[in-house]
């Protein structure tokens, strides 16, 4: 058989004639066309899957609700926070997503999102997104009635984001530090979930 003819061969040959007549602009919001699902389905579209991870994170410096809510799922995201105190997976709505990073964002309006290492797909046919981020701004907002003390936003953490061939993100894996505010409202909530327990 002529080894140039392999099925292997045969496969990358017509990936990478693929990805040449369809442009590498991500579709901004929208569900991928066929000959993009087709694409992603083998394993290409990898700077697709990057894109939507870079547009959640430009949403979240443009404090863009809306642009936030448009990379998620709209079936819900499974989150897994490794820091957390339970370490425990939940599912959480776009809507959800949203807000709560409008109300990280009312606390620290200033917040400015930075990377040491960029949204990068992984290798193969992986559609797990790694990003390595961290934010700094000031604590100089209220938000969820828990008042400001101007103390520096430093948290950094690093996400992995699986983007499935509709390009939104599924599920994602956050191992990070948190900020003050944070802090004080896992402490609200714990005591507000014991009380309501107990009685």
């Amino acid at each position: 058989m002529n080894p140039l003819f392999r099925p292997p061969l045969l496969l990358t040959v017509l990936l990478v004639c693929l990805q040449s007549v369809v442009s590498f602009s991500s579709p901004a919001a929208g569900t991928p066309n066929i000959l993009r699902r087709a694409i992603l389905k083998v394993g290409g579209g990898k700077r697709w899957r990057e894109d939507v991870v870079n547009r959640y994170f430009d949403g979240v410096q443009q404090q863009n609700r809306d642009q936030i809510i448009s990379c998620f799922d709209p079936r819900g995201t499974k989150i897994r926070d490794v820091c957390g105190v339970s370490n425990s997976e939940r599912m959480a709505t776009p809507v959800e997503l949203g807000e709560r990073c409008m109300e990280f964002l009312a606390a620290h309006p200033d917040t400015m999102v930075k990377f040491h290492y960029k949204p990068t797909c992984g290798r193969g046919s992986s559609k797990w997104v790694l990003a390595h981020w961290y934010e700094e701004g000031t604590f100089k907002g209220e938000s969820r009635g828990i008042q400001p003390d101007s103390s520096k936003l430093e948290v950094e953490g690093q996400t992995r984001f699986l983007v499935n061939d509709d390009l939104k993100i599924t599920e994602m894996v956050v191992t990070r530090t948190f900020s003050e505010w944070e802090n004080q409202l896992q402490r609200i909530t714990s005591a507000t979930s014991t009380d309501s327990s107990s009685s």
